[in-house]
């Protein structure tokens, strides 16, 4: 029995929550998942997991021989590559906010791919926050809260957001000087939940103004709004990094910008252990580099008891 891949099963198992779910991200069959489990814990003598046809159970043997199968995993990557492995391989597995990852990560990812041919990177799109420990995520890029009891959260990005229009629909409507000025019916709005608008903020000095969108188009998703917008549907306020590829073809136009806006932090956060494995550390440095910016938070990260 090959140990050392055994445990990995074994880590990938517990983390997926599932056997089924394990021999997915591992490229196995379920059988080949199921033998290698028996042979480990016929070895150790244990029963390391409860199984039934949909998910399994942990037991104490498996809740404490897991926690040092990580360290142990983690540990041969970092002596691996203390060796001079500059290749890296298996699989990677990335979780980003959908418009984020969709027009900064997912276009930047190419030379990634390039530099490791070797590695797979699956990349999942989502604005759910989950345990990402258990769904065997190796990197996620979260956004405002992160978790640091279990996990790690590297600052990737310091933004603020920015209010734009169509050239076109400024001409029509004319340029607001003042938030004041904003017709709500002309603000397009983020709605992530029904009959839940996300306000826009605006601080100049002492003075703060909210506008809260009372147009006829939601979208959950910032990537549609600025579509919408670029076709003169209307204002948008949107994050600075999602806007700037808009602004720099002419689609949008930025308005009233000397005053400030909402910020925004991303982290990009990956699960705690003794040893960071490379291709997490080669992923993370790699998306430290897309910002030029310096990324530092204004504060410390704050807590929220999600992975």
């Amino acid at each position: 029995m090959d140990r050392l891949r055994a445990m990995e099963v074994f880590v990938r198992t517990v983390e997926a929550g599932s056997l089924s779910g394990a021999a997915g991200q591992l490229g196995m069959a379920n059988a080949s998942v199921t033998t290698l489990l028996r042979n480990l814990e016929a070895y150790l003598g244990v029963t390391l997991l409860r199984r039934s046809t949909r998910y399994v159970q942990v037991t104490e043997d498996g809740a404490a021989y897991y926690e040092r199968c990580r360290s142990a995993l983690a540990a041969v990557q970092e002596a691996e590559a203390g060796f001079g492995q500059a290749v890296l391989k298996g699989v990677l597995r990335l979780e980003a906010p959908i418009a984020f990852g969709h027009l900064i990560v997912a276009p930047a990812l190419t030379r990634f791919a390039r530099t490791h041919p070797d590695l797979r990177v699956i990349v999942t799109l989502s604005n759910a926050v989950d345990n990402l420990i258990r769904r065997g995520i190796d990197v996620a890029i979260r956004f405002d809260e992160v978790d640091t009891g279990d996990l790690v959260a590297k600052p990737l990005y310091h933004g603020r957001h920015v209010l734009c229009a169509a050239p076109a629909f400024i001409e029509a409507m004319g340029y607001p000087a003042t938030p004041q000025a904003l017709n709500p019916k002309h603000c397009l709005g983020f709605s992530e939940q029904p009959g839940v608008v996300r306000p826009w903020r605006f601080r100049r000095g002492e003075e703060i103004t909210e506008v809260v969108p009372d147009g006829n188009l939601f979208f959950n998703s910032s990537d549609a709004l600025m579509q919408t917008a670029s076709s003169g549907g209307g204002l948008v306020y949107v994050l600075d990094a999602l806007a700037e590829q808009y602004v720099s073809r002419g689609d949008l136009v930025r308005v009233l910008e000397d005053w400030e806006m909402d910020e925004q932090r991303f982290y990009a956060v990956y699960p705690k252990t003794r040893f960071t494995p490379p291709k997490v550390h080669a992923l993370t440095t790699f998306l430290t580099s897309l910002f030029s910016q310096d990324p530092s938070p204004r504060g410390p990260v704050p807590v929220r008891r999600h992975g």
